[in-house]
């Protein structure tokens, strides 16, 4: 099914925090691992010509990343698990917490949030909430905005 993918991500880093939100349009798709989004990546992201696919089912999400980089992050709720990062120059290794996994996907679309702390050689580096939102496309066929990026710079939130 066509979808309206709608993303607010907060990282928090030394007592600071970015909020960056994107919108764009992709799939989902109702697997035996729990529901599939895939969406591109554009330049209002940084990350053109890769493509994002995140698996979502109670308990973990498992978010893949292709193309001109790579990524495979595991996120369980209750675990540290680590993966390995693609930064353009070069990989690098971090481990992944995740404390919040909340799920409200149907065949029709609903809310997602979830919580994850990233650690480098278990030095905490940063925390990020993600709010994600996906709603079915009414009419395929109407011009929309292919991608919306926004960042919006320190927020005090700590």
């Amino acid at each position: 099914m066509n979808v309206w993918i709608s993303i607010k991500g907060i990282q928090y880093v030394d007592g600071d925090s970015q909020a960056v939100e994107f919108s764009t349009e992709g799939t989902m798709e109702d697997t035996a691992e729990g529901y599939r989004l895939t969406y591109a990546e554009s330049e209002a992201t940084g990350m053109e010509g890769v493509t994002t696919s995140m698996v979502v089912n109670p308990n973990s999400i498992t978010l893949e990343r292709v193309g001109s980089m790579n990524s495979l992050m595991i996120l369980e709720k209750g675990r540290r698990t680590v993966c390995n990062y693609d930064t353009g120059y070069g990989n690098i290794m971090m481990g992944v917490y995740t404390s919040e996994i909340d799920s409200q996907l149907s065949e029709k679309g609903g809310e997602i949030y979830f919580h994850y702390t990233l650690d480098i050689n278990s030095d905490m580096a940063s925390a990020h909430d993600i709010f994600i939102s996906v709603r079915a496309l009414e009419n395929e066929n109407s011009e929309v905005n292919k991608n919306h990026l926004e960042v919006k710079g320190p927020t005090g939130l700590h």
